[in-house]
């Protein structure tokens, strides 16, 4: 197991992740991402606001940036498309 860490990416700047998570690999890191920017968008359209994140930008213990996981990526690719001119 490799630690990565989601760093989230705002339009103001990045909200570092101080703790990371525990993954296998770096496609598990980013399933991860995918699922904690769906709780993100969920929970802002429940509030009625803009989502303050833009994407998750994966890195190692060293602070490499190994993948930027985009927000949209976490939307069903039908509801995407639908939404695509609104993004």
């Amino acid at each position: 197991m490799s630690r990565f860490y989601l760093h989230q990416q705002t339009r103001a700047g990045i909200i570092k992740d101080p703790d990371g998570t525990e993954a296998i690999d770096l496609m598990a890191a980013r399933h991860e991402a995918i699922l904690a920017a769906r709780q993100l968008l969920a929970n802002a359209i429940l509030a009625g606001v803009t989502p303050l994140g833009t994407a998750f930008r994966i890195t190692d213990d060293a602070g490499t940036l190994l993948l930027i996981v985009p927000f949209r990526d976490a939307l069903p690719p039908r509801l995407f498309e639908t939404a695509k001119g609104a993004w």
